[in-house]
């Protein structure tokens, strides 16, 4: 009973592999809909080195007024221009400086002009006053200004439903912000009013009590003033705009367009292909070497694959770039190895006389500690890289993070799930599993295990029994010692 039951859950296993598979690999069109399925590994997001982008380059000049030279205002205007890719959700870009008054990004994809690079240009400069523009007050003073905002955002006001924009003070808004705030304490002001491009009274904004006026500051747009915002786009625009007229240059774009793959266009084909050849050596090798030890642990292997294809489509930090590549082929290594690990453990279970299912079980036991120490070491190593390494590595360590918390999983757990639902079938037969023991070395019974246990159980209480009269008579010792020197 218990092998059919086995051999049905092993049928089961494999038909939810093949599925797997496909679902991976195979495009179709989804039934009673205009939807395209493209399969987990095409879903993956690819960088720019695999999939090729979009590159804009603008020419930077100085605003009127500027008391910064132009080197030191693009250099300051590189990082807010990050900060916009980032909020935008570009997973992987490039701002850098080109000649001596040139901005050149490059995002990944081939990305809409108009929704991509025109807020760039769009710059609206942010006032922050205590009086509001009117027909009896023509002149205020501005106590904030553009130049001391360090970004600005989407965001969502629950209390009221609407949209607006968040806005956050760089080291010198703070400091505009305190002044602010004293003036407006001693002259019982509880209101400011934000101006976008002049301050004037076509140009009001938001209207914000000054106790709502922090380090990041929830805007929205004023019923009395000249903008509305009325969706989540509305908002993002303005948020850019706000960003783009606190930057230190002004920017006019001067040539856009596509580039091609950096690895060209066939790399991923090659890339895909070489993971495969590489993939399927390893399970043959296994296989060899192991008979059907090797068959379950290549089954393990496969659907380590798949959840790592469908986790990295899934997961949106994940954008598969070269290093990317470098990162699965080692977690394929790393699965292969805790596997392969595994086995010879067994082996040498079996190879001092232990029966089948006691050698896979001591096997296991004896692999636990030393993959878990070798996977969260190389987990706590890709963190590291994650936080601390460039742009262009981050991918690297995410993936290697999944693989070994994935490779963890397909070893310890899912590898010991396959050999236990294997017993029932064969649990006599050491040839098909390439196990084998040297000539004289005959099979350990169960009650010589369960005689060596008690002896090991006995002796480890002898020794405990003789440290605990050893600590006794040292215990006995110092106390006389310590009578004599009172006397």
């Amino acid at each position: 009973m218990l092998r059919k039951n086995s051999i049905v859950k092993f049928v089961f296993l494999v038909i939810i592999a093949i599925l797997g598979i496909l679902l991976c690999i195979l495009p179709f069109n989804i039934p009673t809909s205009t939807d395209v399925y493209n399969g987990f590994l095409f879903s993956i997001e690819k960088g720019m080195d695999l999939r090729g982008g979009t590159v804009a380059l603008y020419d930077c000049t100085l605003p009127n007024g500027s008391k910064v030279d132009v080197d030191e205002a693009i250099d300051n205007s590189l990082t807010k221009i990050q900060s916009i890719l980032s909020t935008e959700g570009y997973e992987e870009f490039k701002v850098v400086r080109q000649g001596d008054d040139k901005i050149r990004l490059e995002i990944v994809g081939n990305q809409e002009f108009d929704e991509t690079f025109t807020y760039l240009e769009d710059e609206k400069s942010l006032f922050i006053t205590l009086e509001q523009i009117s027909d009896s007050v023509t002149e205020t003073t501005t106590y904030i200004s553009s130049d001391g905002i360090k970004t600005a955002r989407l965001d969502y006001d629950y209390d009221n439903s609407v949209y607006g924009v968040t806005i956050e003070f760089n080291d010198k808004g703070l400091q505009d912000l305190e002044t602010l705030k004293n003036y407006a304490n001693q002259t019982s002001t509880t209101t400011a009013y934000v101006y976008l491009e002049e301050v004037n009274a076509n140009n009001l904004f938001a209207e914000v009590s000054i106790s709502n006026l922090n380090n990041t500051t929830l805007l929205t747009a004023s019923s009395s003033g000249s903008y509305t915002i009325s969706s989540a786009d509305d908002a993002r625009t303005l948020a850019y705009s706000i960003i783009a007229g606190s930057l230190d240059v002004r920017m006019e774009l001067k040539d856009w367009g596509n580039i091609s793959p950096s690895l060209g266009e066939d790399a991923l084909s090659l890339i895909y292909i070489s993971i495969f050849i590489v993939f399927v050596l390893g399970l043959i090798f296994m296989i060899v070497r192991y008979g059907d030890l090797g068959l379950l642990g290549s089954l393990s292997i496969i659907f380590f694959l798949i959840l790592e294809i469908f986790f990295m489509q899934a997961i949106p930090l994940i954008v598969l770039n070269l290093t990317g590549v470098f990162s699965v082929l080692l977690t394929i290594v790393l699965v292969f190895i805790s596997n392969i690990y595994i086995f010879e453990k067994i082996k040498q279970e079996y190879a001092i006389g232990k029966k089948i299912h006691l050698a896979c079980k001591g096997g296991f036991r004896k692999a636990l500690w030393p993959i878990l120490d070798s996977h969260f070491l190389l987990i706590l190593t890709a963190i590291f890289i994650w936080i601390f390494a460039p742009a262009s590595l981050k991918c690297f360590g995410i993936i290697l993070i999944l693989g070994a918390l994935l490779s963890m999983f397909s070893s310890l757990v899912m590898t010991r799930y396959f050999v236990n639902i294997y017993l029932p079938i064969n649990s006599t037969k050491a040839k098909r599993l390439h196990l084998y023991r040297e000539t004289g070395v005959k099979e350990i019974k169960d009650d010589d295990i369960a005689l060596t246990q008690v002896e090991s159980n006995i002796e480890n209480e002898i020794v405990i029994d003789e440290n605990d009269m050893e600590q006794q008579n040292k215990d006995e010792v110092n106390s006389i010692k310590g009578g004599d020197n009172n006397e």
